[in-house]
């Protein structure tokens, strides 16, 4: 069984040079370059040009395109052209493609330029508005809530078990590894400078000092907000593109007490056990490397951490566990519901969940430095 091969679109002078011949495939896959090619064809010098399509094999609507931007460029040199050998379906093609010329050659406007201060003030319009949003959506949560609490079987127990699962269990093995070796390289690097001072003894107290109120709560929630307010986002987001946001409350029912709250209650229980994990292990990590490099034992470190450091540190820590979940929970929850529907709305506001959600963290961990600097905490 013979196969029919097609052969490249092609567009030759012919030898006594008034005109030229169509061969080949004039279809989308053959037409290869030959539409710009065209494009830079120099003009032949007679007035009459003629155009043969007696050796097309092949004629589509790509074709039909290509041929017509040379009529359009020989007719702008006031050449008259006469189409000849070409079928009746070619040339109704070149006809109907004639007729549309000011589609096809429709280009789109470029996006309009502002100055700086519009585009300022845009932003500033547009954070407003999302802090708006945010603020609502709190509000929101905190009605549905105190109406919650006079029917405990809306708290939807078996969701809040889920988030804590997906929030909180899964993210064990990451926030202790990570916990571990930010508790390493603390100790390292602190204990460089103390063994210059011969006060290995201190690595203990400015350790446990560092992880208890601030790498280990932050590095936690830092780790939450990349894995699960990104989670939250393309969840609602997904569900929103679906339609399944508005068959919630068609339903009569309320997506913030659906679908937010459990979440916030997941994330304000295992918070705190998340901070107290990494805590764990980061001191697990400084022991390690106080041991190797510094020569503290065991029982020394422990023994130090717990005269110079102590319980109160530790709880300072863990009472930001509260502020950072509601933030992580909220903002990726807020931004789920400002998808749009279409092609990359949850992919840029998943990006912009865990970017505004890193920010505010860091922004209240400033603030808790603050009030504790004021309260001689």
């Amino acid at each position: 069984m013979a196969f029919m091969t097609k052969t490249n679109a092609q567009l030759v002078n012919h030898e006594n040079g008034d005109g030229y011949l169509c061969s080949g495939s004039w279809s989308i896959t053959e037409l290869g370059s030959l539409a710009s090619r065209l494009a830079k064809e120099p003009m032949p010098s007679e007035t009459q040009v003629r155009i043969s399509g007696k050796r097309i094999d092949h004629f589509d609507s790509a074709g039909a395109v290509a041929l017509n931007n040379f009529l359009t460029k020989l007719k702008q040199q006031s050449k008259e052209i006469q189409l000849i050998d070409f079928s009746e379906r070619q040339l109704a093609l070149l006809k109907l493609v004639e007729s549309k010329k000011d589609v096809l050659d429709y280009k789109t406007p470029p996006p309009p330029k502002h100055n700086p201060l519009y585009i300022l003030g845009e932003q500033a319009v547009e954070k407003l508005n999302q802090t708006k949003g945010f603020v609502t959506l709190l509000g929101d949560l905190s009605q549905n809530f105190i109406r919650t609490l006079g029917n405990w079987r809306r708290f939807r127990l078996p969701s809040i078990v889920s988030n804590i699962n997906t929030a909180g269990i899964q993210a064990l093995p990451i926030v202790g590894l990570l916990s571990f070796l930010i508790g390493i390289v603390l100790a390292y690097q602190m204990g460089l400078q103390l063994q210059t001072y011969g006060a290995n003894i201190f690595i203990a107290y400015l350790s446990g000092m560092a992880i208890f109120r601030e790498f280990a709560p932050l590095i936690t929630a830092i780790i939450v907000a990349g894995r699960t307010s990104s989670a939250f986002t393309a969840q609602i987001g997904s569900m929103k593109v679906n339609e399944e946001i508005d068959a919630v409350q068609t339903m009569g029912l309320s997506p913030t007490e659906l679908l937010v709250m459990p979440k916030v209650i997941a994330m304000l229980i295992v918070f705190p056990l998340l901070i107290f994990w990494a805590d764990f292990f980061s001191i697990l990590g400084a022991m390690f490397m106080s041991k190797s490099m510094l020569g503290v034992d065991y029982f020394d470190f422990l023994s130090r951490l717990k005269e110079s450091v102590g319980l109160r540190q530790l709880m300072l820590g863990l009472y930001k566990a509260p502020a950072f979940a509601l933030i992580t929970a909220l903002v990726g929850c807020y931004q789920g519901f400002m998808v749009q529907a279409n092609a990359d709305s949850v992919g840029k506001l998943t990006t912009r969940s865990v970017v505004q959600a890193l920010f505010l963290i860091i922004i209240a961990d400033a603030i808790f430095s603050i009030v504790y600097s004021w309260m001689d905490l």
